[in-house]
């Protein structure tokens, strides 16, 4: 049984675990660099977004560090305008990354250009990504609203467990 609840919890935490950059929007060749952005939430909605990239040098192990990175975000629409944002380390969640973390103003198809600048050299890679309409739920939401019926349940499995080892001690006690 013990293995079960331990297999049960495990799962539930797996489920919890992200990785550092988010979900994996492209990977692409930018003049002499390759570009890898990701992106979080998952799924973008309207709202707060976290563009990460890691910049690297094809063919050379390691990451460009020292890299101006470079962001322009336009709606395939056309009803927004073109938005730039700098992409820095500190706003990034981990020392390999850099990211840029704004608002994301509608939904629908966008296009991202990445500009990359290091010393002499530069590079421009382009994408796009689909932002979706608001979701009243979010997986957020949803586990945090399904802690409490989990909760109820183990407690309800506990009792239904120790009523049934109690009984069983009872049955097997010689009667005197």
């Amino acid at each position: 049984m013990k293995r079960y609840l331990l297999l049960l919890l495990l799962l539930l935490v797996a489920c919890r675990a992200w990785a550092d950059g988010g979900r994996l929007q492209f990977r692409k060749l930018a003049g002499p660099f390759m570009v890898t952005l990701f992106t979080t939430p998952d799924p973008l909605t309207p709202g707060r977004a976290d563009f990460s990239v890691v910049v690297e040098r094809p063919g050379v192990q390691g990451i460009v560090s020292d890299a101006r990175v470079t962001f322009v975000l336009t709606p395939a629409n056309g009803h927004a305008k073109p938005m730039t944002l700098e992409a820095t380390h500190g706003q990034a969640t981990t020392r390999f990354l850099e990211a840029a973390n704004f608002s994301l103003p509608e939904q629908g198809l966008w296009r991202i250009a990445i500009h990359i600048r290091e010393g002499t050299e530069s590079g421009v890679c382009q994408g796009e990504f689909r932002v979706d309409p608001p979701n009243l739920i979010t997986n957020e939401v949803a586990w945090q609203i399904a802690v409490v019926p989990l909760m109820v349940l183990l407690f309800l499995l506990h009792q239904w467990r120790k009523r049934a080892v109690a009984e069983r001690r009872r049955q097997t006690l010689p009667v005197a």
